[in-house]
């Protein structure tokens, strides 16, 4: 923390310090206002992570810089003294066994940079002392039998035995060994209960078990009891996948124990999973410790305060592990004369290597000292271009509010979400440690990073989907980083591969990968078994189970990624694949239309007699044109005929959609309630027409708000701008400050990626398209196309489009403001009459210009590389 001290008082920057705060929240910059009747100083921060778009490394530092600005509103001459405080926060996690282990706390001091760096003696690995001669393994419980046996049960959670696999309406549980485990999903995530071992004596040096299922220590969790006090505890990861996990006993040696494994959680992740527990003086595996913890040192590591200048700062050396110090960093005396201002600068950055996959970061700075020497000597240049972001995206004509809403979850890339190893792969969870392997089907919706960072998208692409998720021999991708199947995320995979092409400079990404996403296209078609364009078999997917017989939720994703194979096969010279594509899509087209239009919307086409739950049969479901949505975001066209599109998202509208949802969590409680009684929201699938399954698609009365922004973009796209704008609001308004972290859009954990679908209606609101290999781009404004602004990113340049349309002329600006911009071709919504001229900084540049379908398109003479700083303008008249 800060504090400011003058004539003998001094000041915390916090609620405590200051009665009267302000915070203006345009992500990715905090200023926070701080005011005191009785301080003769102004004080304002502006803190931020450096955040700059198509800048993924500078965007990755794991630094903050706090901006501090003092002005002096009194009439008297102040002398203000500024300090910023650091705890050494090293190895607190060894800090109740400290043993010999030393922190210590150095400083550096020049005229540029004072800095305080924080520091802690790296831990014995406790699993690293294995006997050369290990005894024989004592198994405790291996569940393989049909019930627990002398263990005691109580509660309903455990049911009347062991689980034989994955319990109805759960994702696929694995990693467990036989064919028998604990699993206290039983009756689905609404019971709870213990499960508790008898005596044994611990003989062994170490406690093995698997474990999987929930993250709550207090509620969901697996305990070692000694005299009835729990001495040992372990959880799940917030994933089905059993991973050994080992207590270190040899301390405990001799006494007896017990084992307890608690449920006392409902909702998300209410479950826990356990099996094969046994005693040994063996880790069972080093590699899934390591995954689940990391070695004893994962918080073993640096962290320094920084300020850029000449002050002072405390050194401490060879402190105990378990003694508190929190050090200072002083910037010196700040004279003020009275309505004078004075701004200081302070770095906090951090760096701990001992991830078990490492960070990225760790490839450039040794600690985090030479993390804030980086900030501290490109500190105008970050400083400059976050802000710039920052200013350009506010810069527009949209609502000021939407412009938040749409922004706020691009933090999720930030957060405990997303990880960038030190193999340099991007990975991620689904939220916050939660179901690990950048899920394909959850990352379907998500356009934000792909906008912004596209260089990340691609990684995932390469080390991934066309990497160690690919099957060589068959093309699947598996969905998780594994060998298994998700018909929605395989179809997306396409889809992705695509927009990852257009969003490029050249082609390079596309003919790296055409051999596997053809491969992977090829899969589908062979699901696809007749050939007809619609796929009937079994299709897992993002709702956790597998819908059987036609549907348009897999079915629309499935004809788009068609489209997309025919689009990519094109440009690769392989025109019988793109013909082969193209007839599959026609056929599957029509097919549709005949097999599963309703006259108002699109239903499934399943034999509920041999597939009587986890179906929506003649449901509305809310993402039943989730294909076509994504079809607009690459350019793709109607898949279906557009009048039946609408329809469809009229009725989405009329039977989803909720002002209120009271009526609807009381006739149909929610599993998780996103939205209360009182709030707006989307459903996941409604049945107006009745034929609702006595246990239907599950997460059906949910609220889902990657879905709401999926529907409200394809909504903005085919014209139906109050109903879009709607959703986004009824977001909004769920996530204001004073109910929700507006910053947090949680679904089955916090920071949850599927909410960055949101930039995904920010494109739909500027009727964006961009080919960069082809220099193509195309702006059609949904909101205020008469004068509209609003910032836009390509693959490697961004800046801000404008157009004005008057007196029957319309004008057209891409003002660059980072990086460059090559462009052959620029389209724009146009109903005004006449040829497009097109100039660059005022000089003309030759354009032919063609009218088609109420676009103008203006082809320039030759490829013309906008630079920072430039502006091309298109007028037509």
């Amino acid at each position: 923390g800060f504090t400011v001290a003058t004539n003998g008082s001094s000041w915390s920057l916090d609620k405590k310090g200051f009665p009267d705060i302000a915070f203006d929240g345009r992500y990715p910059v905090a200023t926070v206002t701080y005011k005191d009747p009785n301080c003769p100083l102004v004080v304002e921060t502006v803190a931020y992570t450096p955040y700059i778009p198509l800048n993924a490394k500078d965007s990755g530092l794991p630094a903050t810089v706090f901006e501090i600005t003092l002005r002096n509103i009194s009439g008297d001459h102040v002398d203000a003294d500024l300090s910023g405080a650091l705890e050494n926060a090293c190895s607190r996690s060894g800090a109740a066994h400290p043993g010999d282990r030393k922190r210590h706390t150095h400083s550096s001091q020049s005229d540029k940079l004072t800095t305080m760096t924080h520091t802690a003696d790296a831990a014995e690995e406790e699993f690293a002392n294995e006997r050369a001669n290990p005894r024989p393994d004592l198994l405790i419980a291996d569940f393989e039998g049909d019930t627990y046996g002398d263990w005691k049960v109580e509660g309903e959670a455990f049911g009347p035995g062991p689980a034989k696999g994955t319990l109805p309406n759960q994702n696929p549980v694995t990693g467990f060994v036989g064919k028998g485990l604990v699993d206290t999903y039983y009756k689905g995530d609404g019971t709870t209960g213990r499960l508790t071992s008898p005596d044994f004596t611990i003989e062994r040096d170490f406690i093995n078990f698997k474990i999987g299922g929930g993250n709550d220590a207090n509620s969901e969790c697996i305990n070692l009891l000694v005299d009835g006090a729990v001495v040992r505890t372990a959880t799940g990861l917030n994933s089905e996948e059993l991973l050994w996990d080992t207590w270190a006993v040899k301390d405990l040696a001799g006494k007896k124990a017990q084992i307890q494994i608690v449920d006392q959680a409902r909702g998300g992740w209410g479950h826990i999973n356990i099996d094969q527990i046994g005693q040994s003086d063996r880790v069972a595996s080093h590699k899934d410790l390591d995954a689940r913890h990391g070695s004893a040192n994962i918080d073993t590591g640096s962290m320094s305060l920084a300020f850029l200048g000449a002050g002072s700062a405390d050194e401490r050396a060879d402190y105990r592990l378990d003694e508190t110090f929190v050090g200072t960093v002083r910037a010196g005396k700040i004279g003020l004369d009275p309505g004078q201002s004075h701004t200081a600068v302070f770095l906090f950055a951090w760096n701990f290597p001992n991830h078990p996959r490492g960070h990225n970061y760790s490839n450039r700075f040794k600690d985090a000292a030479a993390v804030a020497r980086y900030v501290a000597d490109n500190y105008r240049r970050l400083s400059r271009d976050t802000k710039l972001w920052r200013d350009t995206y506010y810069d527009s004509t949209l609502p000021w509010w939407l412009l938040d809403r749409l922004h706020m979850t691009i933090g999720n890339l930030c957060t405990g979400t997303t990880e960038w190893w030190k193999t340099g792969r991007f990975w991620s969870w689904e939220g916050v440690v939660c179901c690990s392997g950048t899920c394909t089907h959850v990352w379907n919706y998500e356009h934000s990073m792909s906008r912004l960072f596209p260089e990340l998208e691609r990684n995932i692409r390469h080390n991934q989907d066309f990497g160690v998720a690919y099957d060589e021999a068959t093309g699947l991708v598996g969905f998780r980083s594994d060998r298994e199947y998700a018909a929605d995320g395989q179809c997306g995979t396409i889809l992705k591969a695509y927009r990852e092409h257009l969003n490029s400079v050249d082609d390079k990404f596309l003919k790296e990968h055409w051999p596997r996403i053809k491969g992977a296209l090829q899969f589908l078609i062979h699901h696809d078994g007749n050939g007809d364009g619609i796929i009937e078999d079994s299709q897992p997917n993002t709702y956790d189970v597998a819908f059987f017989g036609a549907n348009t939720f897999v079915g629309s994703l499935y004809l788009a990624a068609l489209r997309a194979g025919a689009e990519m096969a094109k440009e690769v010279g392989d025109q019988v694949f793109a013909d082969q594509c193209q007839a599959i899509f026609k056929s599957g087209s029509a097919a549709t239309m005949d097999q599963l239009w309703t006259g108002e919307f699109f239903i499934q086409k399943v034999d509920e007699t041999k597939f009587p739950e986890y179906q929506y049969g003649p449901g509305c479901l809310a993402d039943q044109l989730f294909g076509q949505g994504w079809a607009h975001q690459v350019d793709l066209g109607y898949i279906y005929p557009r009048e039946n599109v609408v329809k469809g998202l009229q009725a989405v509208w009329k039977y989803n959609w909720a002002p209120d949802v009271a009526a609807q969590n009381a006739k149909w409680p929610p599993q998780r309630p996103f939205a209360v009684p009182g709030e707006a929201g989307l459903f996941t699938c409604t049945w107006p027409n009745g034929g609702r399954e006595k246990e239907p698609v599950p997460y059906r009365d949910e609220v889902w708000t990657g879905i709401e922004y999926q529907v409200a973009g394809h909504m903005i796209w085919e014209g139906m701008i109050d109903e879009g704008l709607s959703i986004a609001r009824g977001v909004h308004e769920r996530y204001h400050p004073l109910k929700r972290n507006p910053y947090n859009e949680v679904e089955c954990s916090d920071h949850y990626s599927r909410a960055m679908a949101s930039w995904g209606m920010y494109t739909a609101l500027q009727g964006f398209s961009y080919h960069g290999p082809h220099g193509r781009i195309a702006f059609a404004p949904r909101v205020s196309p008469e004068k509209f602004r609003a910032a836009f990113t390509t693959a490697d340049g961004w800046g801000t489009f404008s157009q004005e349309i008057a007196d029957g002329k319309l004008t057209a600006r891409l003002a660059l403001k980072y990086g460059s911009l090559r462009l052959r071709e620029v389209s724009l919504a146009s109903s005004v009459e006449g040829s497009a001229v097109a100039s660059l900084d005022g000089s003309k540049v030759g354009c032919k210009s063609t009218r088609a379908d109420g676009k103008v398109v203006a082809t320039l003479g030759s490829d013309v590389t906008i630079k920072t700083g430039q502006t091309l303008t298109i007028e037509i008249a």
